[in-house]
């Protein structure tokens, strides 16, 4: 492992216990199905063969100076997984048709992963990178929060529901649990759709982080574009602005690279945006956006 990489991840695990001396922010916008643009493929198509995608991501991070790499994103692999019906004509791909309620009774999720092949596939590029060793990217994974997974595999109505949270809550931390055991260095969890059950919403966050702990890898939380209704203690802070008081915190950009403006981030410990950064964007655009915020790292 690189020594820069060996750092990163040192940061990354005391960022998750709070501690650290401050430093520049690691920049680790959400890149994902925009490395499709490397095999001149469909991002649908790149994202369901781990060969392609694990090739496209660690070629995006050369061509962008980048440390950190996603294995996964928030493109509904969860809820395909659990019975959704998934529209991946577009990128990001839509929901069109949710899943049966009975997968709200489901405890055992390790045969459940495979009904999504872009679940498959992201599962089986963070345990290549890890069985590598590869010392040039830092693997992180995006997960979906767990009210936007409710809504995005039920309906809008199971976020107002315990039963829903309890159900988030096996189904991230299981999912977790898969991650961290190929050896990710940290969780972003993104979280789209305000809770309704704010309570059981933060019990399902926090069996995330129990697991998380456990494995010693950090979970920072964003809202993208949203207001967050609180920050569960569990959970990395990454709002869109400098929180007040000493706790080490991340921030969340703009999705969108050409509103990217490094003044202002600096005293943050690590860079995550908003959302995915769209799988069309240009490359040329994209590294130079990116190398005036990797400056910031380097500070």
């Amino acid at each position: 492992m690189s020594e820069l990489i060996a750092l990163w991840r040192r940061r990354l695990s005391e960022l998750g216990r709070g501690v650290g001396k401050p430093h520049g922010p690691l920049f680790a916008p959400l890149l994902y199905g925009v490395g499709a643009q490397i095999e001149a493929l469909p991002a649908s198509e790149v994202t369901a063969d781990p060969t392609r995608l694990r090739k496209a991501l660690l070629e995006l991070g050369r061509v962008l100076g980048t440390s950190a790499l996603y294995v996964s994103a928030p493109s509904g692999m969860e809820a395909e997984a659990f019975g959704a019906t998934i529209d991946r004509t577009r990128w990001p791909p839509q929901i069109s048709a949710p899943a049966e309620e009975g997968a709200l009774a489901l405890t055992d999720f390790d045969a459940v992963w495979a009904a999504s092949a872009h679940l498959e596939a992201s599962l089986e590029v963070a345990a290549r990178l890890a069985a590598e060793g590869a010392d040039d990217a830092l693997p992180l994974a995006a997960l979906t929060g767990p009210a936007t997974l409710l809504a995005e595999t039920f309906g809008a109505a199971a976020i107002e529901t315990e039963e829903g949270y309890d159900f988030a809550g096996r189904a991230l931390s299981a999912l977790a649990r898969r991650y961290a055991q190929s050896g990710v260095a940290g969780f972003v969890v993104c979280e789209r759709v305000p809770p309704a059950a704010t309570a059981a919403w933060k019990t399902a966050l926090n069996t995330l982080g129990n697991v998380a702990k456990f494995h010693r890898v950090p979970v920072l939380l964003s809202f993208g574009e949203a207001a967050a209704p609180e920050w569960p203690v569990s959970m990395v802070p990454c709002p869109r602005t400098a929180p007040g008081g000493a706790k080490p915190y991340g921030l969340t950009v703009s999705a969108d690279p050409a509103t990217w403006d490094p003044a202002g981030l600096a005293g943050a410990r690590t860079l995550v945006s908003g959302g995915e950064i769209a799988a069309d964007f240009p490359l040329d655009a994209l590294a130079e956006a990116c190398a005036a915020m990797l400056e910031l790292e380097r500070a």
